[in-house]
């Protein structure tokens, strides 16, 4: 079995190539190891991102960082579908909204009102009057 040059892998791609092309444990730890020491060393947070994802075995996440064009594209739609949750949480039903009520005139009808109290003969419009006068004071 021809032994893995190491030395020729230079970006994140290569290195997430490689991890996945190789079945050898000792590869895989050896590659791993790289990308860790690059993450420490490089401002970019690609490598530290792949090196969680080979130290967790997420084929899925390291198969996309090694894709390549339209490929690539695909590959992060399926890791985001795959980390996406299983379904939506259920939205509570809307309450039905109460029937609004009636809102009683703001300015009665005088008119009306005197209609009313004219048509009362003289011991209703007196029991009217003292009914009203408690209720002021």
């Amino acid at each position: 079995m021809a032994k893995l040059d190491l030395t020729a892998l230079a970006t994140s791609r290569d290195h997430a190539a490689a991890w996945t092309s190789t079945k050898s444990a000792q590869a895989k730890k050896d590659i791993h190891a790289q990308v860790v020491a690059k993450s420490k060393t490089s401002k970019r947070v690609r490598w530290v991102n792949l090196a969680k994802a080979m130290a967790e075995g997420d084929n899925l996440r390291v198969n996309a960082y090694a894709a390549i064009g339209e490929a690539k594209s695909q590959a992060w739609a399926a890791v985001k579908a795959a980390n996406a949750p299983a379904s939506a949480p259920a939205k509570p039903k809307a309450k039905a909204k109460a029937a609004p009520k009636p809102k009683a005139d703001a300015t009665p009808d005088l008119n009306a009102f005197a209609k009313q109290l004219a048509s009362m003969d003289e011991a209703a419009q007196a029991a009217f009057l003292n009914a009203f006068a408690r209720a002021r004071s």
